[in-house]
């Protein structure tokens, strides 16, 4: 391998964890924003609104209080969790295949 490609190399894995950090971090705060909802409704005066209303507004604080979070493609949470997790598994990936290219 070319030792100049080696920067390029690790400017390209830079960004593409910083870019997909750039959609981690934010989508966690919108997760935590979903379950201050409930807690906004329990605090207004929900209680003085008619009974139709009111079940309207207490099934809205349950479904708010289940946590949410943005998918990719429908198939992973996009959560720190899974930015850790995809990043680990990267790296695991990254020696295992530099021990076989030794060898």
């Amino acid at each position: 391998m070319d030792p100049v490609s080696y920067p390029l190399q690790i400017i390209a894995i830079v960004f593409f964890i910083v870019q997909f950090g750039l959609y981690t971090f934010p989508a966690e705060e919108v997760a935590f924003e979903f379950l201050d909802i409930s807690n906004a409704i329990y605090a207004s005066k929900w209680y003085r609104n008619e009974v139709e209303v009111q079940r309207l507004i207490l099934y809205v604080m349950r479904r708010s209080q289940q946590q949410k979070y943005f998918t990719g493609a429908g198939l992973i949470d996009i959560s720190v969790e899974t930015f850790d997790s995809v990043l680990r598994k990267a790296l695991s990936f990254c020696a295992i295949f530099k021990n076989l290219l030794k060898n």
